[in-house]
């Protein structure tokens, strides 16, 4: 099934989770903290597009059923997490120049760990099919983690995460794709596991962008305006994702070869 091809797809795919480090250059960092916030709305598009990825996808493999009823599971399994575990700021010893926001970046965490073995199961199942599917999936979820990535770590930063720590946890859950292929290798049908992992982290990032991100947002401009400026940046998140989406799809349908015709005895004795 080509395992080997999804495996060094899937490390690729986690090499993507580093993307923050660009960040780390005295200038780049400076002009983050200074539009954190509005990075963090822009990442509020960027998920809510993903979001309605995965929940289509849900929908497709799984039916109605499964696809909405695993949304509404994610999102309330989300809405536990938030009494359960209450927003923390990490600090590390010294005073961050940045203002803090309610955002719990664990959840955004856990949501993306679910897509990302999710992911793993795709991929998997693409090369399974033909290796130009593979291929061509790999390149749709590169691009797509490559956006998703960077936008969490605006949200890890905005939460009180270090630059060490943020980058560190994008990568540990990244590597939860390695738990989709081989899961993805011992099974035989793929689609109500799809199904169900999708669902349930488009309704964690639901929960992540409708309790943290927007009324984040929204706290913002009636405390330093630029109404704006967050409307302008969860344009471009959402615009950006859909331009992605549609240029590159996140899993390709495999292409029907014509299926050769096996004559049958009748016709072997016409012919002669």
């Amino acid at each position: 099934m080509h395992t080997g091809a999804a495996l060094i797809a899937a490390l690729a795919v986690m090499a993507t989770s580093l993307g923050g480090v660009i960040f780390t250059s005295a200038r780049l960092g400076a002009w983050m903290r200074r539009y954190l916030t509005y990075l963090a709305t822009l990442s509020a598009g960027v998920f809510l597009l993903i979001a309605y990825h995965l929940a289509e996808e849900a929908v497709h493999e799984g039916g109605w059923i499964v696809g909405v009823g695993s949304v509404l599971l994610g999102a309330a399994l989300m809405e536990c997490i938030h009494w359960l575990l209450p927003t923390m700021h990490h600090h590390q010893g010294h005073a961050h120049d940045h203002a803090h926001s309610p955002i719990d970046g664990r959840r955004v965490l856990i949501s993306d760990a679910l897509h990302n073995v999710g992911d793993g199961i795709l991929l998997v199942g693409a090369f399974a099919s033909n290796i130009y599917v593979g291929i061509a999936a790999t390149v749709g979820v590169l691009l797509h983690e490559a956006v998703q990535e960077i936008s969490e770590y605006f949200v890890l930063r905005e939460a009180g995460y270090s630059h060490r720590d943020a980058l560190t946890r994008n990568l540990m859950v990244s590597a939860t794709i390695l738990i989709g292929i081989f899961a993805a290798t011992y099974l035989s049908s793929l689609g109500f596991i799809v199904a169900l992992l999708s669902g349930i982290a488009a309704g964690g990032f639901l929960s992540v962008v409708f309790h943290d991100l927007l009324p984040h947002a929204l706290h913002s401009v009636r405390t330093h305006g630029g109404a704006y400026a967050h409307v302008a940046a969860l344009l471009i998140g959402a615009g950006a994702m859909f331009a992605l989406q549609i240029t590159f799809p996140h899993e390709e349908e495999p292409v029907d070869e014509e299926t050769p015709v096996i004559p049958s005895p009748q016709n072997q004795d016409r012919q002669n």
